[in-house]
């Protein structure tokens, strides 16, 4: 029996899922579209948003889900594509939060030749060859095209969807949001040092040591809700409450 929507130990969790939207958000990332989803620990279900703006999104705006699509509580209808994140979830138990985003810098390298490499210690966690890149076409909306994304995906960190955006994942929601930021800066220096020339690309021996020292997420999360304009932070910052919805 999956754990009910309304449930006191899933409050801290919807906060936290609440200000993870609005952070990626405030940063760029997210335009009216786009989702992150967090695994309900011990249950085979998941949170994310219903089909609203990430910009909206609050506590009665979060809907509960089976792996397998079920409604289990909260509002409706589920996005378009929750099987992003069941099928990823389904593959990886290693991971507890996905994200999914247009972010542009995504966007740029899933249509170039080029593959997107980390160029700067902020991105020691992606593949030194390249962050993988599903070819399918069109919103990812069924079981099987979830499943051929979580393929793609592997074991990576992220995962590009060409001609759409990317896919990132973490084992808490605040690694996950930091290393979406963290692509999307990579993306940007990278096709920045592509205007010069070859950029200087990270080893894996150079990737394993900036990994080492980059491990302190909560101070770059902290970072970032410091950015969000009050009233915005879910719960985790000086102010309690969550934006209003306009619709």
């Amino acid at each position: 029996m999956a754990t009910a929507f309304d449930a006191p130990e899933l409050a801290s969790l919807k906060r936290l899922l609440v200000t993870a939207h609005h952070i990626l958000d405030n940063e760029g990332i997210f335009d009216g579209y786009g989702h992150i989803s967090v695994r309900v620990p011990g249950d085979g279900a998941f949170l994310t948003l219903a089909r609203v703006s990430p910009r909206l999104v609050r506590e009665d705006t979060l809907i509960l889900l089976g792996l397998d699509g079920t409604y289990l509580g909260g509002a409706q209808p589920a996005p378009f594509e929750w099987p992003i994140h069941a099928e990823i979830l389904r593959a990886r138990p290693d991971v507890q939060c996905v994200a999914h985003t247009h972010s542009r810098w995504s966007a740029v390298f899933s249509v170039l030749p080029v593959p997107l490499r980390p160029v700067h210690q902020y991105a020691a966690f992606l593949p030194t060859m390249g962050v993988p890149v599903y070819r399918g076409a069109g919103l990812v909306t069924t079981p099987e095209q979830g499943a051929a994304l979580a393929a793609t995906l592997g074991t990576e960190a992220a995962a590009l969807l060409r001609h759409h955006g990317d896919v990132v994942v973490g084992s808490s929601v605040e690694e996950t949001v930091i290393r979406t930021l963290r692509l999307a800066w990579n993306g940007q220096i990278q096709h920045l040092a592509l205007q010069h020339g070859e950029p200087d690309y990270l080893g894996a021996e150079e990737c394993a040591a900036f990994t080492a020292a980059a491990r302190d997420i909560g101070r770059a999360w902290s970072y970032y809700l410091s950015r969000l304009p009050e009233g915005r932070r879910g719960g985790h910052g000086r102010d309690d409450s969550v934006v209003p919805s306009s619709s």
